[in-house]
């Protein structure tokens, strides 16, 4: 499927777009007031989703809510969510705080893929040989770099066999917000419990409008700033308009790279390039970001309504990640698919547990809890956690967490690189695939070495509150 090329009608967009956002308003009256949703602090947007799930096209079927054209919302909700992430981004200077949790991040997303592709290829030689090996790779996909991704990726690779791929992406990043919030909360009560956090020491700072979601007195929060006389136009729809106009330049981008590649006889990377788009979006963003602030025009852009939009896309993506499950194709896949949640999860928290002690020289614990919720779930579900142990985010952990995002980007392509081996080089071979494990676990190895070579990591050290 080609998410640009999909033929729709355009009255089932727009009944989509008007039956996710009533799903929201749902999801929003639930969490609420049912207690269970309010004591884990179940965002809004999952508990939309699942509530799409059940009533849409893979549940009771009361909704035509089909995932082949949630899929394709979901592709383009990926590239607008990364084009604000690069436009609101600000300079920062790059302290150990940041790398250390980039190289944290790295390292569970090469976790995630080594575990999930041993798995499949141990079923491949024992009792499913005729399983698509692939799907290892989608667990890092899923867990750690979340729904979009893992849909377009995963979705990319149905063209070699991986019946259902895009759904199988939304199903691992579902079970991996579930990790993030479930256990993301029982990890809080524990660590307060144990005097593990350094900030608070009960659970009774969490208000009532954090466990209910709806502030309903009290100083309420800013959305942002205006930086445009509203006679003139809109700041917001400036806002939106610049976000659409780099995605479209990244469109004509990526055409232009296509064609040529088509030219040249190298078609085989045409699919593979469109699949990163996002990546594209990302960096056509961060320069035109870059060139506002060396021109002294980043006053145009303000933080707070970009992170708004942010988040608007980013809730948008979730309800519909969840909706497009397929559950026919999760009971096809039930075996590979338990086997690596059930091992990649507990092997993520471990490892980041036992990273935290050695790479960060302050607030373990925080540091622990956000990588935690970022490598099951998304930045968001990340910063859900770290504000119930750090409400007034008054530790540079959220800070190190978004500018580290960025530097993790950078480190993580050549990884987005590796987890496409055995398709473009390889032919969906198992030889392809021996190849990528090794080449994950080779580059692990080469990010360790450099890791402690700086010093930012004692493999002997342990230190803090954890």
């Amino acid at each position: 499927m080609n998410p640009w090329n999909l033929d729709v009608n355009f009255k089932l967009v727009v009944l989509d777009m008007l039956y996710l956002s009533s799903f929201i308003i749902l999801g929003t009256i639930l969490r609420r007031y049912i207690k269970i949703f309010q004591k884990y602090l179940i965002p809004n947007n999952l508990i939309a989703g699942f509530l799409a799930l059940l009533i849409g096209s893979q549940g009771l079927g009361l909704l035509n809510l089909e995932s082949e054209r949630l899929i394709a919302y979901l592709y383009h909700l990926l590239a607008l969510t990364f084009i604000t992430l690069g436009l609101r981004q600000k300079k920062s200077k790059w302290t150990k705080g940041p790398v250390s949790k980039a190289l944290a991040s790295l390292s569970s997303y090469l976790l995630q893929g080594i575990i999930g592709l041993s798995i499949a290829l141990v079923l491949y030689y024992t009792v499913l040989p005729d399983i698509f090996v692939g799907i290892g790779l989608v667990v890092p996909l899923g867990f750690g770099m979340g729904p979009g991704l893992a849909a377009t990726i995963a979705g990319s690779w149905e063209k070699w066999g991986f019946v259902g791929g895009a759904q199988i992406g939304l199903t691992f990043a579902t079970i991996g917000y579930l990790y993030a919030f479930i256990v993301g909360m029982a990890l809080i009560q524990w660590g307060i419990k144990n005097r593990k956090t350094a900030l608070i020491d009960s659970m009774d700072h969490i208000t009532a409008a954090m466990r209910t979601g709806v502030i309903k007195t009290g100083i309420f929060p800013e959305a942002g700033r205006l930086p445009m006389a509203t006679e003139a136009i809109e700041p917001l729809t400036f806002h939106i308009a610049l976000i659409g106009f780099i995605y479209l330049m990244t469109f004509l981008l990526i055409k232009a790279i296509t064609d040529f590649l088509i030219s040249i006889g190298a078609s085989g990377f045409v699919s593979t390039i469109w699949g990163f788009h996002f990546i594209f979006g990302l960096l056509i963003s961060i320069f035109v970001r870059t060139v506002l602030d060396k021109t002294n025009r980043a006053y145009l852009i303000d933080t707070g309504l970009m992170t708004r939009t942010m988040g608007l896309f980013l809730d948008f993506l979730v309800v519909g990640a969840v909706a497009g499950i397929s559950l026919a194709v999760v009971l096809h896949y039930w075996l590979p698919i338990t086997l690596m949640a059930l091992i990649a999860g507990p092997a993520t928290l471990f490892m980041l547990y036992w990273i935290c002690k050695r790479a960060f020289d302050d607030y373990h614990f925080e540091r622990f809890l956000e990588l935690f919720g970022e490598m099951t779930g998304t930045i968001n579900s990340a910063l859900v956690l770290l504000k119930v142990v750090d409400p007034e985010f008054k530790t540079p952990v959220a800070e190190d967490a978004v500018y580290g995002g960025v530097f993790s980007l950078a480190l993580g392509f050549p990884l987005l690189i590796a987890l496409n081996i055995p398709f473009v080089y390889f032919q969906n071979s198992i030889v392809g695939y021996w190849v990528t494990l090794g080449v994950l676990f080779g580059y692990w190895l080469l990010l360790i070495v450099i890791w402690r070579s700086f010093g930012w990591i004692h493999f002997s050290k342990t230190s803090g509150n954890l």
